[in-house]
């Protein structure tokens, strides 16, 4: 390889020329480099996981919050998740919170009066209430508007004890469908930073606790007290939190399709032949996959899983648990269900009890000491089920787990019932 050289004025001017042998040495010495910068390259370059390695967690890296189930169903990869209801269905709430007004119908002034005293409340508390600031009587019934401090004054046990009362009367809103945060899902309130310290410890006055719970039944109250439309929609989301689960089945190489298809594969509008090539298809994978639940479902549960109502209208259905319950399977929804006695009537004719569900599609219903139904959901797996709390659209459809759904009906009891076949 030579040199050449140029003399001028501007300097030197260099460039190469190379024999056959030298070329050839050189050509090897640039692939030997090539070579070695894409191995190294490739080496970093992470392994390709399988989407089930990337999504179901080793034994030791499962806890309370996220686990698999095996069962008849297969093998189901479950983990808490929490829902907020979406600002655009709040705001406009939250703007100017009415005050506190509780609808006594058909009761006059010293019936309203009695019922306090009788519930935690003691008389002088009641006397100083009662004045024409706070009564007014209707040819329907008593209204009572009481003294925001008032309410802040009751003690968490007299709370209890006289919201417990008042339920399912129809005074009150928030009486009737109060907030419910079970065990002791309202420390991840407190602990939210998007609320003030001072917002906290309001929040604190106000709510009271029940047999596995905590309750809020004075959420307009709160809203009044903060000081802006801002601050009362971050309030307002904090508390519309659920907890439900997210549910994904697992497929592995030497997983049974054919069983995965006895158990899920007979619920009414739900084509497992559609799925099979899907979990064919996961199935053939060096380490197989998961899908969502969702797959599973009919029409009616996979539109609305995970989603809050909108907002109703006038005309709209009460969308409550019962018509969630048994419209699971539906191609269209039945809105005698509304009707208590047509669900109780559709109920007996249609089902039979049985000790503990087992098959996807059985029914879990939540009744009082009374034997009053106070809500329903729809057995799928294990211990999920598919329900709506509640009437309000505060509540979404999801999956919840059985002891999650108890500690939402502390004092009911569950019973179990099957749809009968022709």
């Amino acid at each position: 390889m030579a040199k050449l050289k140029r003399n001028n004025d501007d300097g030197t001017a260099h460039s190469f020329r190379f024999s056959l042998a030298g070329l050839i040495i050189f050509s090897v010495c640039l692939m030997a480099g090539a070579a070695l910068v894409s191995s190294r390259v490739l080496a970093a370059k992470p392994k390709t996981l399988s989407f089930a390695n990337n999504d179901v967690p080793d034994p030791d890296g499962q806890d309370k919050n996220t686990f698999t189930r095996k069962g008849p169903w297969g093998e189901l990869l479950v983990q808490y998740i929490n829902l907020e209801m979406p600002a655009e269905y709040i705001s406009a709430s939250v703007q100017n919170p009415e005050p506190p007004a509780w609808n006594f119908h058909g009761m006059n002034p010293a019936q309203v009066k009695a019922l306090l005293t009788t519930n935690a409340l003691c008389r002088d508390q009641v006397e100083a209430q009662f004045t024409s600031n706070h009564i007014t009587s209707q040819e329907n019934g008593t209204v009572f508007t009481p003294d925001e401090n008032f309410i802040f004054s009751l003690k968490p046990k007299a709370r209890k004890k006289l919201y417990g009362a008042l339920y399912g009367m129809g005074v009150e809103t928030f009486i009737d469908c109060p907030f419910i945060f079970p065990k002791d899902s309202i420390e991840t309130v407190y602990a939210d930073n998007r609320l003030h310290p001072d917002e906290v410890a309001l929040l604190k006055r106000l709510v009271y606790p029940t047999t596995n719970s905590v309750r809020l039944a004075y959420y307009a109250l709160l809203l009044r007290r903060l000081p802006t439309a801002e601050r009362r929609l971050v309030m307002a989301k904090v508390l519309s939190q659920q907890s439900a689960v997210l549910v994904r089945l697992c497929v592995r190489p030497d997983s049974d399709i054919d069983k995965i298809a006895a158990y899920w594969g007979n619920m009414e509008n739900v084509r497992f032949t559609d799925m099979r090539p899907m979990l064919e298809a996961l199935k053939g994978l060096p380490h197989g996959g998961t899908v969502s639940l969702m797959y599973f479902l009919p029409p009616f549960a996979r539109s609305r899983l995970y989603t809050f109502p909108l907002p109703p209208q006038p005309a709209d259905p009460t969308m409550d648990c019962h018509w969630t319950t048994f419209n699971f399977s539906r191609t269209e929804p039945d809105n005698r269900f509304n009707s208590a006695q047509f669900t109780i009537n559709y109920i007996k004719t249609n089902f039979y009890q049985i000790d503990a569900p087992s098959r996807y599609g059985d029914v879990v219903i939540y009744v009082d000491e009374k034997s009053a139904i106070k809500h329903s959901a729809v057995f799928l797996a294990d211990d999920l089920a598919f329900t709506k709390y509640g009437l309000n659209y505060r509540q979404p459809w999801m999956i919840v787990r059985l002891e999650d759904m108890q500690a939402m009906y502390p004092a009911a009891t569950p019973l179990y019932f099957r749809r009968r076949t022709e």
